[in-house]
């Protein structure tokens, strides 16, 4: 009990892999951009750091510092400064965590000698970026040697095991994707929402399944949903292509278990969307 105490004065960070883009005005002067920019730029998102106790590593002029690469490296390199508070790893998109992941393999020794020398490497060229993590960092010799020996060693084995050995305080990876397993080894995957562009779609029923036997559960207070009906036209399974015939699409409480479907959603603005990945109906929604 007393080591989980002083656990909790310690301040909890959050690797998160976000990123937001530029906002802009329409002619009626509303705000518009995508649905994660307004909430990373939102009030909501600090409240929820302060009252979680939770705070991610990098500041707001990573997250929206309009350059990818950019806020990667710098996500990278403030979560091995951080690496011994880092509780969560997560990202809205799985393929974020993998990208970086991937991205960190090329570039971690860099990252190792800002890490050793309190700099930041000249690709960082947005000055606001470069400050505000400038502001955060400062030598640490001893960590960028650990960080070093670690990576040689993990070069040595194709990266398995990486987040559990670099992130060794980490609890779990909410992500989607199976295939970030042999990176994580071992640290459990939870895949918490099923969402697509225009509209969150469900929640996971069972966090303690991995992603590959999840069970999304509708919500639908988020939007109108249909269900449009595959049905395989070519058989083979081993085809590289997915072939489909549509039917119809019905709503939720006509939908058949063991049926393939599309989900098309009615958002509250009243446009129909169709861009989500296919859903496999089982018993919990029949």
């Amino acid at each position: 009990m007393k080591s989980w105490n002083q656990n909790r004065i310690m301040k909890v960070r959050i690797l998160e892999f976000i990123y937001s883009s530029k906002q802009f005005k329409t002619k009626g002067g509303l705000t518009a951009g995508t649905a994660t920019t307004h909430y990373y730029e939102s009030e909501e998102f600090k409240i929820k750091q302060e009252k979680t106790k939770c705070f991610t590593c990098s500041p707001q002029e990573v997250i929206s510092g309009g350059d990818y690469r950019q806020s990667t490296y710098c996500h990278l390199l403030l979560g091995l400064f951080f690496c011994d508070q880092v509780e969560f790893i997560t990202s809205t998109f799985a393929y974020s965590i993998v990208q970086a992941l991937r991205e960190f393999e090329v570039v971690w020794r860099e990252i190792c000698d800002d890490i050793k020398k309190g700099t930041l490497s000249e690709r960082i060229s947005l000055p606001k970026m470069r400050k505000a993590v400038l502001s955060i960092i400062s030598p640490n010799p001893s960590l960028a040697s650990k960080i070093e020996e670690s990576c040689e060693e993990l070069e040595n084995q194709n990266w398995v095991g990486l987040i559990t050995k670099i992130w060794p305080n980490s609890k779990l990876d909410a992500t989607l994707l199976a295939k970030t397993k042999a990176l994580c080894w071992g640290l459990p995957l939870v895949s918490a929402d099923y969402g697509s562009t225009e509209s969150w779609i469900g929640a996971n029923v069972d966090p303690y399944l991995p992603p590959e036997d999840a069970t999304f559960a509708v919500i639908p207070t988020f939007s109108y949903y249909e269900f449009m009906p595959l049905y395989r036209q070519n058989q083979d399974c081993g085809s590289a292509i997915d072939d489909f015939i549509e039917d119809e699409p019905v709503p939720l409480s006509k939908v058949k278990e063991g049926q393939e479907y599309d989900i098309v959603l009615t958002i509250f603005t009243g446009s129909p969307s169709n861009n989500s990945p296919a859903l496999s109906i089982f018993p919990f929604f029949a």
